[in-house]
């Protein structure tokens, strides 16, 4: 323990916050140990431990204090039996072909490796029938992850079906709580769902307060790391590489342009869509907020102006491409009549799916091949 001190309080008085601490290592002989230390005044929680010969130690909450008087750290043996370290559950995520928004799309649900926990995500699970693809394998942090989405309530992470999200969406948002960055891109379709909704649904300023809430809560039951906060944060702000590509997809499969090629020789395209998409991303988030503190939530309004955002703001892309020269008029009208025929169908098939969900419980796995999209 003398060792253990004098580690402290060498770390105190060389280092003029507990924020400066936090990358602080030194390397300690034959011992093993992992405490929980409390400052009687400041009242933040440093973790200290051992990873094979070498001591860290790292504030737990950031923020600056004041430099750190040795005299003040003392071990806080109660909260040290009250909290062990976090714990890791291995999940997967899996994809079950289906054409229930587009033709051969899937769904896609969550569940832990042994199978004991599943998370439905609007459809069907692990004990269904169907075929199960292996979409992704992930390290969730398993005390977080229950906290955030317990499988018997997965909506408790903010997915309204078919209004800011749908099972993709849900999924990419189960995924987030883990050591990896990882999403359901591989699911059949999964491009149609990340274009329209996005790669983690509207309502993002919610979605990460709904996260940082979770780890708070989780975080009063085992020991985790900001950091761990700080990265899943940081997987919600950076999606537009992936909603570009999605984009992409989407322009290709359903609007007859081959927007790939036109990208490769005009940067300035790529560059018009990422504007376009961020644009989206704004409008989006702005509808759901005032649809969804309205008094009262009217679904065929939200959906009339989900649709006027997205189709203009696509429009208005197709007409860059034509008054730059990058297709023609033929191409750019045809394009148009695709797109507009393509969200109307789309949002025929949401409100229908919805409806399915309500009265019996499950979607309609055949009703996509009903609609004519190209």
């Amino acid at each position: 323990m003398n060792v253990l001190k004098d580690a402290i309080y060498s770390t105190a008085e060389h280092r003029d916050s507990l924020n400066q601490i936090k990358d602080w290592k030194r390397r300690i002989e034959k011992i093993e140990i992992f405490s929980v230390f409390l400052l009687k005044k400041h009242r933040l929680f440093v973790r200290l431990y051992f990873k094979g010969r070498y001591l860290y130690m790292e504030n737990n909450f950031g923020g600056g204090i004041n430099p750190v008087d040795p005299g003040e750290i003392v071990i806080d043996k109660t909260h040290l039996a009250a909290r062990d370290n976090y714990t890791i559950l291995k999940t997967e995520a899996y994809a079950m072909p289906s054409s229930t928004y587009v033709p051969d799309d899937s769904h896609t649900f969550f569940v832990s490796e042994d199978k004991t926990k599943c998370w439905a995500n609007f459809g069907r699970c692990w004990n269904d029938e169907g075929e199960r693809i292996l979409i992704a394998k992930q390290n969730s942090y398993k005390e977080w992850l229950l906290e955030f989405c317990p499988p018997d309530d997965y909506g408790k992470c903010g997915i309204i079906f078919t209004v800011n999200g749908v099972c993709h969406t849900t999924a990419n948002r189960e995924l987030l709580i883990g050591e990896y960055d990882l999403s359901v891109k591989d699911a059949s379709k999964n491009f149609v769902t990340v274009a329209i909704f996005g790669k983690y649904g509207f309502g993002l300023d919610t979605l990460k307060k709904l996260i940082t809430d979770s780890f708070n809560r989780a975080n009063e039951k085992v020991m985790m790391t900001q950091d761990m906060l700080n990265t899943v944060l940081s997987r919600v702000d950076n999606t537009l590489d992936d909603e570009t590509d999605a984009w992409k997809e989407l322009i290709e499969s359903y609007f007859t342009l081959k927007i790939s090629d036109i990208i490769s020789k005009h940067e300035e395209a790529l560059e018009k869509l990422q504007d376009m998409i961020k644009t989206l991303l704004e409008g989006r988030e702005k509808i759901f907020h005032d649809a969804t503190t309205a008094s009262v939530f009217i679904r065929e309004e939200y959906e009339k102006q989900v649709y006027t955002l997205m189709s203009t703001n696509v429009f208005n892309y197709f007409d860059f491409l034509l008054n730059n020269n990058y297709i023609d008029s033929q191409q750019n009208t045809i394009a148009k009549q695709s797109a507009d025929k393509f969200f109307k169908a789309l949002f025929n098939i949401l409100d229908e799916q919805t409806e399915a969900l309500q009265a019996t419980g499950a979607m309609n796995q055949e009703l996509a091949k009903k609609e004519l999209f190209i």
